[in-house]
């Protein structure tokens, strides 16, 4: 029996296994405060209307909302924006919306709650901000009966 075929095999994974622990987790972003990385914006936002109306916000070319199937706001995400097939920024959040200062284009969203992906493609780059809701099935608490989402 040839052996040979299998050392190749058996030597790459190791290095598969070191590639993946020096990946750099997403940073979280601390909530209402603009970051930058790589020449690009994100803030993390959407805690209480308050947030959710701040003025500066209107600015952001996208806007990236995370909800459950009703409508709830969600938090804790991890957020990804792709453009092509490169992976050109990713984030944590604890609020519900995440805001990127990105160049005008085709981007693809994803988002992860809870061991759950959800994906959406978008253009950024018109007169008003572009806004992707990605919906979480099963996720999130009742909606109270004054509840009225405003999309």
């Amino acid at each position: 029996m040839k052996t040979g075929y299998f050392i190749p095999l058996l030597a790459v994974i190791p290095l598969l296994e070191t590639a993946q622990a020096q990946m750099p987790e997403a940073p979280v972003l601390p909530l209402d405060t603009p970051q930058t990385m790589r020449n690009m914006e994100a803030v993390c936002t959407g805690i209480g209307s308050d947030s959710r109306e701040d003025p500066r916000w209107a600015s952001y070319p996208l806007r990236v909302e995370i909800a459950g199937d009703k409508g709830q706001f969600l938090g804790e995400a991890e957020v990804s924006v792709n453009k092509g097939k490169e992976a050109i920024i990713r984030v944590r959040c604890g609020g519900p919306w995440v805001l990127f200062r990105l160049d005008p284009g085709a981007y693809g969203i994803t988002a992860a709650v809870e061991g759950v992906t959800v994906t959406s493609r978008i253009n950024v780059g018109g007169k008003t901000q572009a806004r992707t809701v990605l919906r979480f099935a099963g996720q999130g608490g009742a909606v109270s009966p004054e509840y009225e989402p405003k999309f």
